[in-house]
């Protein structure tokens, strides 16, 4: 079978982009299938937009943002349209086992065209009206919702459990001002297996 990949970037939109591709790169670095040096360059180069557009996002308030924002959206959408036809290269080799094709889509945590995916749950960060607190907003009709947040922006440890709410929204106060945290979503729905969803990245001020 042909091996062709649907990223529906067109209709994604930033708070669910940086989601999605935090998990393309959890699953294709250090994959096996993706070890050839054009693929592992092209992964960095991902990186590098997904944190450019973070940065954008968590800007000071100016004139440019909404332009900065923009452009660093149109360069992650390349290359991660980049990154998915490698992905359908690698899928597509002839010396590829024709039953390993869809598997080898599935492990850089892509899917394939006409292939159903899982709904996803998004939530948003803001920070709140009193300094010191932000606001987590999630995607109602789910039976609870539970959250994290962590200052290790990188390694992502030492995450703190916030209260867990049967409302879409929280408020979390008493996080340090001038430092950006991560921030974590889980969706609990009666009769399904619910998977953490995040980070998204707030400087709280």
């Amino acid at each position: 079978m042909k091996i062709q990949i649907a990223l529906n970037l067109s209709s994604t939109n930033n708070a669910q982009i940086l989601i999605d591709g935090d998990h393309y790169m959890t699953c294709m670095t250090g994959n096996l299938h993706f070890a050839a040096a054009d693929i592992v360059a092209q992964v960095t180069a991902t990186k590098t937009s997904l944190t450019n557009l973070r940065t954008a996002i968590n800007a000071a308030i100016s004139d440019n943002k909404t332009d900065s924002i923009k452009i660093a959206r149109d360069v992650l959408d390349r290359n991660l349209s980049k990154l998915a036809s490698k992905v359908e290269d690698v899928a597509n080799d002839p010396i590829t086992v024709e039953a390993n094709r869809i598997e080898t889509v599935h492990s850089a945590g892509m899917n394939l065209k006409g292939q159903h995916s899982p709904q996803k749950h998004q939530f948003t960060v803001s920070n709140g009206n009193i300094s010191g607190s932000v606001l987590l907003t999630a995607t109602g009709g789910s039976n609870a919702h539970e959250w994290q947040y962590t200052a290790d922006i990188t390694g992502f440890t030492n995450k703190q459990s916030a209260d867990t709410t049967t409302t879409a929204k929280t408020e979390i106060e008493n996080l340090k001002k001038a430092t950006e945290y991560a921030f974590f979503h889980k969706a609990i729905v009666a009769g399904e297996k619910s998977d953490w969803e995040g980070p998204l990245f707030l400087v709280v001020t």
